[in-house]
């Protein structure tokens, strides 16, 4: 034991030598350390990595919780009492399947929402993308405030066909849908709509619009301008819900509801709408009903009247103000491309491009365009007897130009001038073509300046000129639009002068004819007509000759039951002033009239057979009377005359067919004003000539 003490005491010896040094030596080095401290001056590098916030694991598909996924850097704030994290580089948040990626933003986990400033980017799978510079975003809501800014200056949101617009926008992703108040536009493969409100969702693909909406369409042009409007970016439908005016190229339509897909051009316009066509020549025809069916690839229009389904229904209207012509009726359809018109259910016809209105009535009406060559205003005149027979004695374009004094400053090559020794050429080589084979060979300088016989050379076109009676050359004649209108089926027309009924009636306004076909009937004053065909012609405004080509029966009802009669093969009537001034008719001809006597009393019937007949008036009286070549005939006082010498074979009074108008209101109306058919006239036509209800 004791000898071991020694060493014990060695090895403490040592331990508090050791210390002591090494006590001694830290306090050196921590002087040395603080000297060193003083006398740097340099600034350390900072770290070459960004120390990115680390991102707690946790289930990141929520749809209810907004998460930050990546930021370069994060910053709470020491005072702040809210829990408000900022965030900036590279921020990245997601909520479900929608990204939202941005420069910086304040983010608030426990309110689930975050401001995020710019480049403001949305983006949900490959379908839908906002860009935005601010965005307030509140996660329980699932709504996101989106505007502009330094670094965006407008809110952009698009889908795969679809591309928005505007100031300020306001999305929500429970509906997926997003909506503005500050004015927008929409744009997609095929138009482009702008107004002060609207929405939008790329989900349904239905957009709505409203306070001064504009539609242009960009591939034919047209704008349609409206307070309200939903469209369909799919399909390319709107639908109209208000006033609306769609202006095209060539078109216009007025309506205040219906469908229009601006793909397609087609239109359903289910309230009472108007279309204005216009030509080449700004001519307007407007078609106006209930409902309007509108194709503008076929450039047909129909429209109808439900005459069942509105309290107030109303006909349909179509009006060509350039021809003066309107046609009504229960439906009516337009052709824009051949300009031809086509009306049934009860149709009417009005025609005022003369100083009295014509009124057609049948069961179908149309009109079209009939296009025809005529003379020019300049060539419509005759020519003086001495300017045709001049035109006339010309046999070759060489004869005209002999009468044309004009010196040619320009001769063609080979031809010498006047005054240098050589004989002019004639007229007519300058007016020929050379050969061919003159052309591919050259010739002597002689033989060109010998003119050839008139004989041997083709000419240019026609030697003689193309002349009418008028002596006008029809190569002049131009092309101008005329009016033709076509009545079918218990067709019948009034006017003042005039009036009369057919199975069908077909009015030209080219050699201003109206054809009366099948149990044709005309009236004028107490006088009617009738046959198996008549023709009316029309001088202005009025009546100048009617002719019936086969068994023509006229008939003048002088009082009680005596009538003049005059019956033919064919029937040739004169008017003047809507009077009945000459009578031509031949072939088998048979009269039965009474004479007027002096004291304007009848006292005896006259009944004469002939082979022609002309019957001239003067002041609705006969003036003279002519027939020949041989007369057989009777005179017989009138107190003597049986009801058998009264009427000749085929006489008929239609006096109850007559269309008629009356005076109602501040206006002239017709009695069947509404188009019903009166049953005698229904009759008339699906019987024989010889109906009962109409012998006399």
């Amino acid at each position: 034991m004791i000898s071991k003490t020694p060493r014990l005491i060695a090895f403490l010896l040592t331990a508090l030598l050791l210390s002591g040094g090494i006590s001694i030596m830290s306090s050196l080095k921590a002087q040395d350390k603080k000297g060193k401290e003083k006398e740097e001056s340099f600034t350390r590098p900072k770290p070459t990595q960004p120390i990115k916030p680390m991102i707690p694991s946790a289930n990141r598909y929520q749809d209810d919780k907004v998460f930050l996924e990546n930021a370069d850097s994060l910053f709470r704030p020491a005072l702040d009492t809210a829990e408000v994290q900022i965030v900036k580089g590279s921020v990245v948040f997601r909520q479900g399947g929608m990204w939202m990626y941005c420069d910086s933003a304040y983010y608030y986990p426990n309110r689930n929402s975050m401001d995020a400033f710019g480049n403001v980017e949305m983006r949900q799978g490959d379908t839908l993308f906002v860009y935005a510079d601010k965005l307030f975003y509140n996660g329980g809501e699932r709504h996101a405030i989106l505007t502009h800014g330094p670094s965006r200056s407008n809110v952009t949101l698009k889908d795969p066909k679809v591309t928005l617009t505007t100031d300020s926008l306001d999305y929500d992703l429970n509906i997926e849908e997003g909506w503005y108040t500050t004015g927008g536009k929409l744009e997609d493969d095929l138009n482009v709509l702008t107004s002060v409100c609207g929405k939008y969702s790329p989900a349904t693909k239905i957009a709505f619009f409203s306070d001064d909406v504009v539609l242009v369409n960009n591939k034919d042009g047209f704008k349609m301008y409206t307070q309200e409007l939903e469209y369909n970016t799919d399909t390319h439908i709107a639908v109209i819900n208000t006033e609306t005016r769609i202006e095209g190229a060539n078109d216009t339509i007025l309506t205040t509801a219906g469908r229009y897909n601006t793909q397609t051009d087609n239109a359903v316009l289910t309230a009472r709408s108007t279309i204005l066509h216009r030509d080449s020549n700004m001519n307007v025809v407007t078609l106006e009903g209930d409902s309007i069916i509108y194709d503008k690839a076929t450039r047909i229009s129909r429209a109808y009247m439900f005459r069942d389904q509105l309290k107030n229904p109303q006909a349909m209207v179509l009006t060509d103000t350039a021809r003066k012509m309107t046609l009504i009726g229960g439906y009516g359809e337009y052709n824009d491309s051949l300009r031809r018109a086509y009306s049934t259910e009860y149709p009417l016809l009005m025609e005022y491009s003369q100083t009295d209105t014509l009124f057609l009535r049948a069961d179908t009406i149309q009109t079209f365009i009939r296009v025809e060559y005529v003379w020019p205003d300049s060539l419509s005149k005759e020519l003086s007897a001495e300017s045709r027979a001049r035109l006339r004695s010309y046999k070759s374009p060489a004869d005209m130009g002999k009468d044309i004094h004009i010196t040619l400053e320009t001769l063609p090559p080979g031809l010498r001038n006047h005054g240098k020794g050589n004989k002019p050429q004639p007229a007519d080589t300058l007016l020929r073509k050379q050969s061919a084979d003159t052309l591919q060979k050259p010739q002597p300088v002689d033989t060109l300046q010998k003119p050839q016989p008139v004989d041997t050379l083709p000419i240019f076109g026609d030697p003689k000129p193309k002349l009418d009676k008028l002596g006008r050359d029809s190569t002049y004649m131009v092309p101008r639009d005329y009016q033709v209108a076509k009545a079918i089926g218990r067709a019948r027309f009034f006017r003042q002068d005039l009036q009369g009924v057919a199975d069908t009636m077909i009015y030209q306004e080219y050699d201003s004819m109206l054809y009366l076909i099948r149990k044709p009937i005309v009236w004028n004053e107490d006088k009617q007509i009738y046959g198996e065909r008549i023709d009316v012609h029309f001088n202005d405004s009025t009546v100048d000759r009617a002719y019936v080509p086969k068994n023509g029966f006229m008939a003048e009802s002088i009082g009680e039951d005596f009538y003049n009669q005059l019956a033919g093969k064919k029937m040739t009537a004169y008017f003047e002033n809507s009077d009945l001034t000459r009578l031509e008719v031949e072939g088998n001809v048979e009269t039965i009239f009474l004479p007027q006597e002096n004291d304007s009393t009848y006292n005896k019937l006259v009944n004469v057979e002939s082979s022609f007949l002309t019957i001239d008036l003067k002041n609705r009286t006969l003036d003279k009377l002519k027939f020949w070549p041989e007369t057989t005939g009777s005179l017989t006082p009138i107190f003597l005359v049986k009801p058998a010498q009264m009427y000749l074979r085929g006489f008929r009074w239609y006096d109850a067919l007559r269309p008629r108008r009356e005076w109602y209101g501040d206006r002239w109306k017709w009695i069947d004003d509404l188009g019903e058919v009166p049953e005698i006239l229904d009759e008339y036509f699906k019987t024989g000539v010889d109906s009962p209800v109409m012998t006399k």
